[in-house]
């Protein structure tokens, strides 16, 4: 029987696994074409797009990112080519291909997102590369593709830095004053107790991001009192709780103004 013929079986299994990862919306590891080590930088010499039934097919690398230990990694790619001209994506996938993130801007990332780069404006200072933030444990491996969509090539210096993460939104107790916290990983959620706060709760943000605050009067409260850039101001007693983040947990953005910092104040001021 065809079972029987070691190439033919080989061939029924390969599709086999194909066709589930691709059920399970995973696409295994891709192949690479070197690695990114923590703390050091790669240099990517990117293919041109290629427009092709009226699609735009990037130029692709792929590098390998291995953790050394836990720990949070911003990586970033600056094109020394195109430059400010770059249309540049990157594309985090863990070892079974699921995607993690993906930039969409120089101060801002997303979750799952096939999003094509946006037109950006000239920028006055230096400029930052796209970037993304992700966090894993030691040893732990993932891709980082790097996709061109202009239809020149580009070498691109890829960066992969750890960092420490804001430390605002641990569970620490918020009573009075001023808070600086950030929403700098997909699916971040900051939290304060604001059990012995009493005042007026102020949250402020400009960035990309859809944030909001959330003020839960308990741990079971099943719908919290939102507050966002626009009503931004509330009393916050009696409340135990105080949330941030993204309204979608899609986006995040990096610890700098107009990106994921966000304010939180608590004062005797009434609101307006």
């Amino acid at each position: 029987m065809w079972w029987d013929r070691p190439g033919i079986a080989r061939g029924f299994l390969a599709g086999l696994v194909a066709l589930v990862l691709t059920a399970c919306n995973l696409q295994g590891a891709p192949p690479v074409s070197g690695d990114l080590p923590v703390g050091e930088h790669a240099i990517a010499q990117l293919p041109p797009a290629q427009e092709s039934g009226g699609e735009l097919r990037p130029g692709v690398r792929v590098y390998r990112i291995v953790l050394p230990k836990g720990e949070a990694v911003w990586v970033s790619a600056v094109s020394a080519d195109l430059q400010l001209r770059a249309r540049l994506r990157l594309v985090l996938l863990d070892q079974q291909g699921v995607v993690q993130a993906v930039s969409v801007a120089r101060n801002w990332f997303a979750a799952r997102q096939e999003l094509a780069p946006l037109s950006l404006r000239p920028q006055i200072t230096t400029d930052p590369g796209y970037r993304l933030n992700f966090k894993g444990q030691e040893g732990q491996v993932f891709y980082l593709r790097v996709e061109n969509y202009a239809l020149s090539e580009d070498q691109v210096t890829l960066y992969a830095d750890a960092f420490t993460p804001n430390p605002a939104g641990n569970g620490e107790a918020f009573t009075t004053g001023t808070k600086q916290g950030a929403i700098e990983f997909v699916g971040e959620f900051d939290r304060f107790n604001v059990s012995s706060a009493q005042g007026y709760l102020r949250f402020t943000y400009s960035g990309p991001l859809d944030l909001v605050a959330l003020l839960y009067l308990s741990s079971q409260d099943p719908s919290p009192l939102v507050l966002d850039p626009v009503m931004n101001c509330v009393t916050i007693s009696p409340a135990t709780l105080l949330v941030v983040r993204d309204r979608g947990l899609a986006r995040a953005g990096f610890d700098e103004e107009n990106s994921g910092r966000y304010s939180l104040e608590i004062s005797s001021n009434p609101c307006p």
